[in-house]
């Protein structure tokens, strides 16, 4: 049973001036309605799919990873008396993630800065918190650090996503 398809592609054919794309892919392979140039746009079309398909892939399970790394480090993020000032800085930005909250609780836990003035101490201000979180050199778990600085660049970029 052999049907003419010279109407359903005239009217294929037909596609609005905004659809530049239709264009595109018809320069590309050209009668593609012949067998052999429709089997090749196929072939050409999955491969492009499939590579497509792969790179979400691997960025989803790259998102799944750090939302997994992340709370382990939350479930470890719990404050201890031992802790010196930078890692409760680290662990109530994972938390809070946000500088002056983390800032409040920091002097409220009576952490103080050593000045040189007859005061020898004074408290915590958030341009201080911001200095020790984004400093490369904190003496803080390695993971920790790269956690809470990617989160603090994208928090200071306006970035309310998670991840």
């Amino acid at each position: 049973m052999k049907r003419d398809i010279t109407e359903e592609i005239s009217s294929a054919a037909y596609v609005p001036d905004n659809l530049k794309y239709y264009d595109h892919v018809m320069k590309e392979a050209p009668s593609m309605y012949g067998r052999e140039c429709s089997l090749d746009f196929v072939k050409k079309k999955r491969e492009k799919l499939l590579g497509l398909k792969k790179r979400i892939k691997k960025s989803y399970n790259s998102k799944i990873d750090k939302i997994d790394l992340y709370l382990k480090l939350l479930e470890e993020s719990m404050i201890d008396e031992a802790d010196h000032v930078e890692l409760v800085v680290f662990k109530l930005y994972l938390q809070l993630e946000n500088v002056v909250k983390v800032t409040r609780t920091v002097n409220d836990l009576g952490f103080r800065i050593k000045t040189s003035t007859y005061a020898k101490e004074r408290r915590y201000d958030t341009n201080d918190i911001t200095s020790i979180i984004t400093d490369p050199f904190a003496s803080v778990d390695e993971d920790l650090k790269i956690l809470v600085q990617e989160r603090q660049r994208k928090n200071y970029s306006g970035n309310k996503e998670c991840f």
